[in-house]
């Protein structure tokens, strides 16, 4: 009898063991990560300093009405800067860092004095270390190139409005109507 106790255990700690390891290797980038970045940062780097009040954006888990609402999906940063064009946008979350590019029609400033489109690539992770990254094609009789420089974002201080988080207050009746 107690091997059979013993075997039965063993079994059980060996299914909750591989479904904590399935279930976290199936984990989706898309979904909202604990501690998702919030609030009012300045960002420092290549000799420029901005501020940037991000906001998380993130939709809530489609159900059938049977089940509350608790996850959130497909969320992405809303970064809003005073600095250069190209920081602020929706940053989405692949290979666990935050990523935003912006292809701009005047980036690159030529030898000559004119302008030239580039595109720019920014790049954080939840240490608040980033990369900028600005690449252009062959232009102002020039080879293209790409230029990568180090930042780093610090937090200030929560963000001025408030911010809704789910999740969502939902009325358990036939029909699951979510506020």
């Amino acid at each position: 009898m107690r091997k059979r106790i013993r075997g039965l255990m063993a079994f059980a700690v060996a299914m909750t063991v591989a479904t904590g390891l399935a279930g976290h290797a199936g984990a989706d980038d898309d979904a909202a990560p604990e501690g998702t970045l919030e609030g009012v940062y300045t960002y420092s780097g290549a000799g420029t300093t901005a501020t940037w009040k991000i906001y998380p954006l993130c939709v809530p888990t489609v159900g059938d009405g049977r089940v509350p609402l608790k996850l959130a999906i497909g969320c992405k940063l809303q970064v809003e800067s005073d600095g250069p064009p190209g920081q602020a946008g929706a940053y989405r979350l692949s290979n666990g860092r935050w990523s935003f590019r912006m292809p701009l029609l005047a980036g690159m400033k030529c030898p000559n004095g004119k302008t030239a489109g580039s595109e720019e690539m920014y790049q954080f992770d939840t240490s608040l270390n980033g990369t900028y990254t600005q690449s252009h094609a062959a232009v102002c009789d020039m080879q293209p190139g790409l230029k990568t420089h180090p930042f780093t974002l610090t937090y200030v201080s929560p963000l001025p409005n408030p911010v809704i988080h789910y999740p969502l207050t939902c009325q358990d009746n036939p029909v699951h109507l979510c506020s």
